[in-house]
């Protein structure tokens, strides 16, 4: 049990001295956010999060064994209790299912935004503080500022290449408030740095990259058991229609993803899916015109601070919200401008953006006005491509010359995209 006593009635840099729960997952990044709060003047206690079954789903549990050693350890060196506790079930059905769902719909899902905003930031905290903690932290890249009316902003890290933001753009304003990010204001050579001076063994420990209950198997193999059985179908041209080759099951591949073709040479990647007709339509190049849209429809946003920004509360007279956005970890974030869309409830947006985007439906769009998060989406479906684009614009054009001259003329065969 936590400790809820608070260490000094007095403050220090602003803040209450307290009892924080820190998640210690056991990597670098949690146990210094440990080490800050515990030279900081806090009564800590390390929580290391245990959210898949390895046992009962039949895979290596060896690295979340190791996971778990690492950060009791962190705890026994730091002199700070250490807490144990599942979240198996609760993973299944708020992460993972959803995930399985979306990607059997031919949507793709980002399994580490809905577990920071279902069991990190909800499942966590709400733990933590019933057995007596007056904040919950994390090693997120992140920081929170904490209003004295009560409400919480979440802004970018200082370490822009770290920022986290991205993954944090659906956590619920209720935890926020009870949210520490020591980490905020460093950079990870600076995590690394003090981890080192502080003599505890994670200091050089690796990142761990990927989706947590994939491991270091392929993803295809690990997720084909999860799902309907898949048909083979074809991997057609976007832009001949020409069959290139068979693929292996349509919700095995995702938009934007670089996909083989036997016997080509060059880069191919998945433009569209089709479920109906277990087509794949592909295109040559990464930056190809059939990736790329201005347009994006997006569903009920998770709102950071638990309502729309002023311009698009519906209650009002809604208008567009001059924003940016970010529609992946890392990636830059664009000038866009979201619109609610007619007729609501629920309320969905439109979002444009300055320069074209590429992503798969069912991902994220997290949404910032300069460095303070707004909050993230979820992509319900792709505008027109470019390519589509300028296929329109090609056949208008050719339209109007035949119009021109009373005739038409022979025009080569395009593939037809199934939305």
């Amino acid at each position: 049990m936590f400790r809820s006593r608070v260490l000094c009635v007095g403050r220090r840099g602003g803040r209450r001295l307290a009892t924080v729960a820190v998640g210690v997952s056991g990597g670098v990044d949690s146990s210094v956010a440990a080490l800050l709060l515990k030279r900081q003047g806090h009564d800590v206690v390390g929580v290391h999060m245990s959210n898949w079954d390895h046992a009962e789903e039949g895979t290596d549990g060896e690295c979340a064994e190791r996971e778990r050693e690492d950060a009791r350890r962190v705890c026994e060196r730091l002199g700070i209790g250490f807490h144990a506790v599942s979240f198996v079930r609760e993973y299944w059905s708020d992460v993972f299912e959803p995930f399985v769902a979306g990607i059997a719909r031919g949507a793709t899902l980002n399994p580490d935004v809905a577990c920071n905003r279902h069991i990190k930031f909800d499942r966590f905290t709400a733990h933590a503080l019933a057995l007596g903690a007056d904040w919950a932290a994390t090693g997120h890249y992140a920081r929170v500022a904490h209003s004295e009316a009560g409400g919480s902003a979440l802004l970018t890290a200082v370490d822009a290449d770290k920022d986290q933001t991205y993954f944090l753009a659906a956590v619920p304003q209720a935890s926020l408030r009870r949210s520490l990010f020591p980490l905020g204001e460093l950079r990870k050579r600076e995590v690394r740095a003090l981890a080192a001076a502080a003599e505890l063994h994670t200091a050089g420990k690796r990142e761990s990259m990927g989706i947590c209950f994939v491991g270091k198997r392929r993803f295809r193999d690990f997720i084909r058991s999860y799902l309907p059985p898949q048909r083979p179908g074809p991997l057609v041209c976007v832009e001949s229609g020409r069959v290139l080759g068979t693929h292996q099951g349509v919700s095995l591949y995702t938009h934007g993803q670089r996909a083989r073709v036997g016997g080509l040479g060059g880069r191919w990647y998945v433009a569209e899916k089709c479920l109906e007709t277990d087509t794949l339509f592909m295109c040559e190049g990464a930056a190809h015109p059939a990736l790329l849209t201005h347009t994006l429809e997006v569903g009920e946003a998770a709102w950071i601070s638990g309502s729309p920004p002023g311009q698009l509360d519906s209650r009002a007279s809604p208008s567009a919200l001059a924003c940016s956005a970010r529609v992946r970890h890392r990636a830059p974030a664009i000038p866009c401008s979201v619109a609610a869309t007619e007729p609501p409830p629920p309320p969905q947006y439109t979002a444009r953006f300055a320069t074209p985007v590429n992503i798969a439906v069912g991902q994220t769009v997290a949404l910032y006005d300069g460095c303070r998060c707004l909050g993230g989406a979820q992509v319900i479906a792709r505008g027109p491509s470019l390519h589509e684009q300028g296929k329109e614009a090609g056949a208008a054009a050719a339209a109007r010359g035949a119009a021109s001259v009373g005739r038409g003329a022979p025009g080569c065969l395009q593939a037809t995209v199934c939305e």
